[in-house]
């Protein structure tokens, strides 16, 4: 009898074929590659998918798990809820599989030369992809999915940056970069995610009902984006913390004389939007939404133990899974390049804050939402940090709320600026009815 994942795929084998080699990243990414790579299921290893590449031109075979440098191994159900038509976390990308199930489940793994699975992150995961489509007779993928959308090209558009010096405690001496757009009363702060900068906010700066409702404003944390590093910093010593985070934000409130500020990030700036509110008075902070984040999350990630590839290459592809499949294709695109230019370090020194970094347990309870409403949202796809994690931190605050994204993921802010607007609307409203301003 054929493997769960014969029988899934080789109805399809003549079909991926088509998708993957007319897929243009795979064109690109596959230039002068020759390898070859299993897809497997537990319960047979010796009955596979092979997919053998020979410079942009991938081949699907069947043989045992062995004839590929690697090998990519999940269970007869985990890999029936990958190929599914409609899909649930964490199985939207076998990252989330590796990050969600693995710890508990060792049949879902990475067999062989982990090495070259990592510098071959790219290539394995358009694969996946474009079987994933095959299955279902979607159409062949081309670039014109590249493109961005039309209201996304402005002639004219909004978002404007400079610098200020600012001094910090741990970070010395340092230059930030900031954007603005918008002549709206409500000032609004908006928080980079881990590894990035301020480029995730500009569909959303660039929106004529924000701009009318609010003054935007986001900033470059100290050696990322367009901000130097700080002159108390080490390239290869960077590490993020509460008390840094904090200060820089409060410096750049009090830098650029907002009033009535609300903070908004997502993933660790939605964590730090919860320690913002905890330290509301201080920072002169008057409402957060946090997104994607909850009071603490526990280190148990092996795919960030992976080594083995440049990580321009590999902390996109990690961190691009927990996008929502259902978002364009043009923002996943930005996400992932976004996520390619952080400076040597950084994303792992940002993720020593988003999990170890902070903990807000038994310290969340204590946020005056009357001075500083909370109002939480996550992403039905976010794998990280779930709907099921946030609700439960809402829970803790008086006075908080909490709301489910349908359709998005963990960057729901710059993964489907359309998609999350109402969601962002909302919560502002909430927060100037709810707040009690001095």
């Amino acid at each position: 009898m054929p493997s769960q994942i014969l029988t899934l795929l080789e109805p399809h084998f003549a079909s991926a074929q088509k998708h993957i080699n007319a897929d243009p990243d795979f064109q690109a990414s596959a230039a002068g590659v020759r390898c070859a790579f299993a897809i497997t299921s537990s319960e047979n290893p010796n009955d596979s998918v092979i997919v053998g590449i020979d410079s942009q031109r991938a081949a699907l075979e069947v043989g045992p798990a062995h004839y590929g440098t690697f090998a990519i191994q999940a269970r007869p159900e985990d890999w029936t809820a990958f190929f599914d038509g409609t899909l649930v976390r964490p199985y939207q990308s076998f990252w989330g599989m590796l990050r969600v199930l693995a710890p508990e489940n060792k049949e879902i793994a990475i067999l062989g030369d982990q090495q070259s699975f990592a510098a071959h992150a790219r290539i394995w995961r358009i694969v996946l992809d474009r079987i994933r489509d095959a299955v279902h007779g979607k159409a062949i993928r081309t670039a014109a999915e590249h493109e961005p959308p039309a209201e996304e090209v402005v002639e004219d558009d909004a978002v404007t940056g400079k610098y200020i010096w600012l001094e910090m405690a741990e970070y010395g001496k340092v230059k930030i970069f900031y954007e603005t757009a918008g002549d709206g009363p409500q000032d609004i702060l908006f928080l980079h995610t881990a590894g990035s900068d301020s480029r995730q906010y500009h569909t959303l700066m660039n929106n004529a009902d924000l701009r009318e409702r609010c003054t935007m404003y986001a900033f470059d944390l100290p050696a990322h984006g367009r901000s130097s590093l700080g002159s108390k910093q080490a390239p290869e010593g960077y590490k993020l913390t509460e008390a840094s985070y904090l200060e820089a934000i409060g410096k750049v409130i009090a830098r650029l004389r907002l009033r009535n500020t609300i903070l908004c990030g997502a993933s660790m700036a939605g964590h730090v939007c919860l320690a913002a509110a905890i330290a509301a008075k201080k920072l002169d902070v008057h409402g957060v939404i946090a997104c994607e984040a909850c009071e603490h999350l526990a280190f148990d990630q092996p795919i960030y133990e992976i080594k083995g590839a440049d990580t321009s290459l590999l902390d996109p592809e990690r961190v691009c899974g927990m996008c929502a499949p259902t978002s364009p294709e043009y923002y996943k695109r930005q996400v992932w390049w976004q996520y390619s230019s952080n400076g040597y370090g950084v994303f792992a020194g940002d993720l020593k804050f988003y999990f170890r970094g902070w903990d807000g347990r038994g310290r969340v309870e204590g946020i005056d939402t009357r001075r500083c409403p909370v109002y939480l949202l996550t992403g039905e796809y976010d794998y990280s940090c779930t709907t099921e994690a946030s609700k439960a931190t809402a829970d803790k605050i008086p006075g908080a709320r909490f709301e489910a994204m349908k359709g998005l993921g963990h960057f729901p802010l710059t993964e489907n600026p359309e998609l999350v607007l109402p969601y962002l609307l909302r919560a502002i409203a909430f927060i100037q009815r709810n707040r009690e301003d001095d």
